[in-house]
């Protein structure tokens, strides 16, 4: 049984998680801000022939700045993300000290062979330790963390196409899941569906990963009672460029 992932013990008393694999891929090499402190690249895409890559994190405060750094594996199983431990990357230094307005180099090595088949998945997360509480301190600290994905690319990506089913949940609204038949991930950055005999289409603008082999599902509020026979027709945006495809129901 794979082992469930655990964070090591900070002392924390309220974490607020932030989302940073809404950002396009074209701006890669831009920083991803959290608090007063960011990091840049936005993901790491490592192969059989570069097995390590670097991220730096700068600190934009005044003061000292902790950091602690974890890497997990990533998967998807009914349309959730699912993390684990894993010792298949290495980071160096996995905790660390920024000075004021100064940065850190992180080193993040694959210690395994790529997989020539299939794409690795990975996650890391950046969380800022904050310093101990005064004694006086009553209110709730906040630490905050970054998760940016890595990707260890198969020797030949397949970029197979994503197929597409829907189901009419019981409140109305439209449940749509993309599946990726690859050996690579997608990354959904928009879409709007399109149903046979209504004006208005459905949008969603969650941008989401499908990863290789994995389906996830968008839940989409729709407005009145359109007729859940219609024929659905998508168009979206993805890491790949644009794509169309019809939807099929799922059965009852």
């Amino acid at each position: 049984m794979k082992k469930q992932f655990r964070f090591e013990p900070i002392t924390i008393t309220l974490m607020r998680a932030l989302a940073c694999a809404c950002v396009m891929p074209c701006l890669a090499m831009q920083a991803a801000q959290a608090g007063q402190y960011s990091v840049s690249p936005l993901r790491l895409d490592l192969k059989a022939s570069r097995r390590l890559d670097v991220l730096t994190v700068m600190n934009a405060a005044d003061e000292p700045l902790s950091i602690q750094v974890q890497l997990v594996s990533w998967s998807q199983h009914d349309g959730e993300d699912q993390y684990g431990d894993t010792h298949e990357l290495l980071a160096t230094p996995p905790i660390f000290k920024i000075p004021a307005h100064g940065q850190q180099i992180i080193r993040v090595a694959l210690r395994r062979e790529a997989d020539a088949a299939r794409e690795l998945d990975y996650r890391v997360f950046v969380t800022e330790v904050p310093p101990p509480p005064a004694k006086d301190f009553s209110g709730a600290q906040v630490a905050l963390r970054m998760s940016l994905p890595i990707f260890v690319a198969p020797a030949a990506p397949d970029n197979a196409p994503l197929r597409w089913q829907a189901r009419w949940n019981d409140d109305g609204s439209l449940a749509l899941s993309a599946t990726n038949p690859g050996n690579a991930h997608v990354k959904v950055t928009d879409f709007e569906v399109k149903l046979a005999g209504v004006d208005a289409p459905l949008r969603a603008d969650v941008a989401r990963y499908v990863l290789p082999q994995s389906t996830v599902t968008w839940t989409i509020k729709s407005a009145g009672n359109p007729p859940h026979n219609a024929a659905l027709h998508l168009h979206g945006a993805s890491d790949r460029g644009q794509f169309e495809s019809d939807v099929a129901y799922l059965g009852p």
